[in-house]
């Protein structure tokens, strides 16, 4: 009889089968979930729901993706690898797709429970809007405002896909020249270590000492970033004179412009790098010299 007793118990404490599970037809695009939370409005509406449910937005998000099942996220995987460019065989590749399916998957819930209807598109942040809300007073930049294009790139010189991504969009700006405005903007993926926030600290050091190279400083820091995590001792001429920026000797200010750009992007939903805004339009992902072009051309102010 104890032992009955005991199993019962054992079932009546666990946490009941959720009943408002939602899994949509298809997920929501990254560059959609950016634009919603871009909306000041959407983003009032996901704060007043979360607010009443006695949390913030962000443990909401973090309480649905602890309850995300791999079923669902390979529901989805199976539809979006068909679409890929090319097989990927790469794991670290597949666990950041797969991983970018889960975080959708959240966000299409939380949508779903706050009544926000999302629709591909539908709605742009114009350029006016976006630089009000972001800091460019310390954030490497290159060009006018009243450029005819421009283009925030959130990345991290750790990242293989923005340093491959890097000569293009070189080419693209000595091309374009004073017709975009580029404004870099800081996203470690490793953000609990100094060592993962070293080259991003590094480059907001040689951006104050040096603006004038920070190309050339740009290419350097994607060249040797692992090498500066590890404290390696880097003989770069351009960098002898700057000692003020060696890692060794960096100022705490640094690291904090970087974990200051991180919280501004976490409020746009910027969850990956490479990320770009172009003049209203979001993109995730690697691009190079053909994409570049045609991104220009889709975004071209009238």
């Amino acid at each position: 009889m104890p032992f009955i007793f005991f199993i019962i118990l054992f079932f009546s404490c666990e946490e009941s089968p959720r009943k408002d599970v939602f899994l949509p037809e298809s997920l929501p695009s990254e560059e959609t979930i950016k634009l919603s939370l871009s909306s000041d409005s959407h983003l009032a509406k996901l704060q007043s729901v979360a607010k009443s449910e006695g949390r913030t937005l962000t443990a909401w998000k973090e309480r649905e993706r602890s309850l995300v099942t791999d079923e669902e996220i390979s529901k989805f995987w199976t539809l979006e690898k068909k679409s890929l460019p090319r097989e990927v065989s790469d794991t670290d590749s597949i666990d950041r797709l797969r991983e970018s399916i889960r975080i959708r998957i959240v966000w299409s819930r939380i949508f779903h429970r706050a009544g926000v209807q999302w629709k591909e598109k539908s709605f742009e942040i114009g350029r006016n809007e976006l630089l009000k809300k972001i800091s460019i007073k310390n954030s490497p930049k290159f060009g006018s405002l009243d450029a005819k294009w421009v283009i925030v790139e959130w990345s991290d010189y750790l990242c293989n896909f923005c340093r491959d991504t890097f000569p293009h969009t070189q080419n693209i700006l000595k091309k374009y020249k004073s017709q975009i405005l580029y404004v870099h903007k800081d996203f470690p993926l490793d953000s609990d270590s100094e060592e993962g926030l070293l080259p991003l600290a590094m480059g907001r050091c040689l951006w104050k000492r040096d603006s004038k190279n920070f190309p050339l400083h740009m290419q350097l820091l994607y060249g040797n970033s692992k090498k500066i995590t590890r404290n390696e001792n880097i003989k770069v001429a351009e960098w002898e004179s700057l000692t003020e920026c060696q890692s060794k000797e960096l100022k705490s200010k640094y690291f904090a412009l970087v974990k200051d750009d991180l919280k501004e992007a976490a409020a746009f939903g910027v969850s990956s790098v490479p990320t770009f805004w172009v003049n209203g339009r979001w993109i995730v992902g690697g691009l190079n010299a053909e994409t570049w072009e045609r991104v220009l051309k889709d975004t071209m102010s009238p």
